[in-house]
């Protein structure tokens, strides 16, 4: 038998609690974030009086909330009093959980709606998520290859934010995008950074103004759909046929603006007055090179039966603000004028007292009778009787 000092004693006793100390609080701690089927779903009051530790329903009652809030499995989600002394007290229904603020949800607020009481917990999401990663530094405009990222995975330690908005995680989708911005090797791939890889066209020599852009001075290249705006982006339609807008260097990478677009349109051919009609003798189609006016006439079908409102030289674009329908009648033509009643049909010779387009009425004259009537004019030096249904 030995006998411990006073001092030693008192020494040993300390060491033991604390050694306790430390074990219940991990004890608790894994209590508290893991699950009790047997409790989950009892009112706190009544775990309570069956000796179940109300912190621990409280911890799973919000752990399953959390979970279910954001659409995570309950064992990411861990749960934590802010102030582990606490004691909770009982509450007669299920905790009301809410997210106090508004641009984190790193606390949840817990209250009991009969007292009024409420406590603040932290919530820690350990997740993890697959992520690509860059294997070298490259440069704006990079086409990527399947050798230029590495599939990683991230984890709440390594993430401030799992699951990150804007990653991109499909190493199919990688390859043939291109990089809108400069990038360092060890950086997360984000999809805002790659851009649909389309077809550009660089000149192999240099170009004068005016000079047609063949195919021996164009070749094709591969370029981000992001690095030029959706104005610029060019077809190989719009290059045939088309010419220099100005000086091109060779290597130039081509946009709309360098370069006039081939069109064909309506041209007046040798000149056609105010009131004259347009017809196939007096309008050509030709090539336009440049941006034509909007409303320009592509065809003669759109010009028929139309007439110029002011004079247009020879060389000018026909466009439809320069024309108005045809007069089908004119003032002192003659008009044959066919009336019905039935089945009946009479056609009288008058003369037009005005002009008159296409269903529009015109005012008619019987020279035998000095009678004037009203028609529609349906073509040419021909019109219906009013009441009279149209053939």
């Amino acid at each position: 038998m030995f006998f411990l000092s006073k001092k030693v004693f008192i020494s040993l006793m300390g060491c033991l609690a604390m050694q306790l100390a430390v074990t219940t609080s991990a004890l608790d701690q894994s209590a508290l974030n893991s699950p009790d089927t047997a409790t989950e779903g009892l009112l706190l009051g009544e775990s309570v009086q069956q000796g179940v530790d109300s912190k621990h329903i409280l911890v799973s009652q919000a752990q399953r909330w959390v979970a279910e809030n954001r659409q995570l499995p309950r064992s990411v989600v861990e749960v934590a009093p802010s102030d582990r002394r606490l004691i909770i007290p009982a509450c007669d229904s299920p905790f009301e959980f809410n997210y106090p603020f508004a641009t984190s949800q790193k606390t949840v607020r817990a209250s009991c709606k009969e007292s009024g009481w409420q406590i603040f917990l932290g919530i820690s999401i350990h997740q993890s998520e697959n992520a690509l990663r860059y294997t070298q530094s490259l440069k704006a405009g990079h086409q990527l290859l399947k050798s230029d990222v590495e599939l990683v995975r991230l984890s709440s330690s390594s993430s401030n934010s799992i699951p990150m908005p804007g990653l991109a995680t499909d190493m199919l989708s990688i390859e043939g995008n291109s990089l809108t911005a400069a990038v360092r090797a060890g950086d997360l791939v984000m999809q805002r950074q790659l851009s649909i890889s389309i077809e550009g066209y660089k000149l192999t020599r240099s170009i004068l103004a005016g000079e047609t852009l063949d195919s021996s001075a164009i070749e094709t290249v591969l370029i981000a759909s992001g690095n030029l705006p959706e104005s610029q982006k060019l077809s190989a339609d719009r290059l045939k046929g088309a010419r220099a807008a100005r000086d091109l260097a060779a290597g130039k990478l081509l946009s709309r603006y360098d370069i006039k677009e081939k069109h064909q349109l309506l041209v007046s051919q040798s000149g056609i007055a105010r009131g004259q009609a347009v017809t196939r003798t007096n309008v050509s189609i030709q090539d336009y090179y440049g941006k034509p006016p909007q409303d320009s006439l592509r065809d003669y079908s759109s010009a028929k039966q139309m007439q110029a409102i002011r004079n247009l030289p020879a060389g000018s674009l026909l466009r439809l603000s320069d024309l108005t329908p045809m007069d089908m009648i004119r003032k002192g033509d003659n008009v044959q004028l066919t009336v019905r009643a039935g089945a009946l049909e009479i056609t009288v010779t008058m003369l037009a007292l005005e002009n008159a387009r296409r269903d529009q009425r015109v005012l008619l004259l019987n020279p035998e009778s000095g009678d004037e009537v009203q028609g529609i004019a349906t073509a040419p030096g021909q019109a219906r009787g009013l009441g009279t249904a149209p053939r």
